[in-house]
């Protein structure tokens, strides 16, 4: 057999050893997704019904062509449901069927409203996470504080996004300024940092405060150091500074000087006229 016969051979080979692959992966995509169906007649019977289980089938293999694991487990907990849901998020349906994976009903609010759904793609699955687990209310601290506020909003208590959430409406956090900053601190420290932020909220207007804690909030989160010192310490500091930096302190030692010897000499003289009366 010449050399080109052989290539020949081994490309057909090739193709038809492919084609079986993708033959058999496309039987077992249809065999799991024909399983998973039957599987949901137990807690979704009526639902698969009325979606017609032929059909239902057919959309459940699609999706677990494109979204793989994620789509499964979606499809596990929710049912049907799942399905019309990651459909209508169409470009979206990636980020759509994780979170269903994962959050499950929760999740629902969140992917089934199309303005939700996009701000926590654009933002992130901390932005998703912090919509299902605080509500409504994170939605304008997402608006106002990206991605910094939705890590921020994950790692406080409902309580703590409340906080946030007045906070944000009530224009303090733009008053107070370096929002991002703020968010990052509460990001790193959680409740604590957030309840020292909200007991201290008017101190931290002051920018000498407010940069102090932003330099190191450590010291002032656990007790050790008050917003107080380092407004008195921002204020005394420069002041003694300046003082020490312009005074001209030959001048003040030789003033000094002549102060303390008239001093002395007259408290003399007057010793003596006492005496001689």
């Amino acid at each position: 057999m010449s050399m080109s016969n052989r290539s020949v051979c081994c490309v057909v080979f090739l193709v038809v050893f492919f084609g079986f692959l993708s033959t058999v992966k496309a039987q077992s995509k249809a065999a799991l997704a024909r399983e998973l169906v039957e599987s949901l007649g137990v807690r979704f019977g009526r639902e698969v019904s009325e979606a017609g289980t032929e059909l239902l089938t057919q959309k459940v293999e699609v999706l677990l062509a494109k979204y793989g694991d994620d789509a499964a487990e979606a499809i596990k907990k929710l049912g049907p449901r799942s399905v019309h849901l990651i459909e209508d998020a169409a470009t979206e349906g990636a980020q759509a069927a994780k979170w269903l994976a994962k959050f499950g009903d929760n999740a629902v609010w969140v992917v089934g409203n199309q303005g939700r759904r996009s701000l926590a793609v654009r933002l992130g699955d901390d932005a998703a996470e912090a919509m299902i687990k605080h509500g409504e209310i994170a939605e304008p601290i997402l608006e106002f504080g990206g991605k910094t506020a939705a890590n921020a909003l994950r790692n406080v208590s409902e309580q703590n996004g409340r906080r946030i959430a007045m906070m944000t409406d009530q224009g303090e956090l733009a008053k107070i300024g370096r929002a991002d900053e703020l968010f990052g601190v509460i990001a790193k420290y959680g409740d604590r940092g957030m309840e020292f932020i909200w007991k201290n909220k008017g101190a931290l207007a002051v920018g000498t405060a407010l940069t102090a804690f932003l330099v190191e909030p450590d010291p002032f989160i656990e007790g050790t150091q008050s917003l107080a010192e380092a407004i008195t310490s921002s204020a005394v500091v420069p002041l003694v500074k300046n003082i020490g930096s312009n005074t001209n302190w030959t001048l003040t030692i030789v003033a000094l000087s002549i102060c303390l010897m008239t001093y002395l000499l007259i408290k003399q003289w007057l010793r003596r006229r006492l005496t001689r009366r």
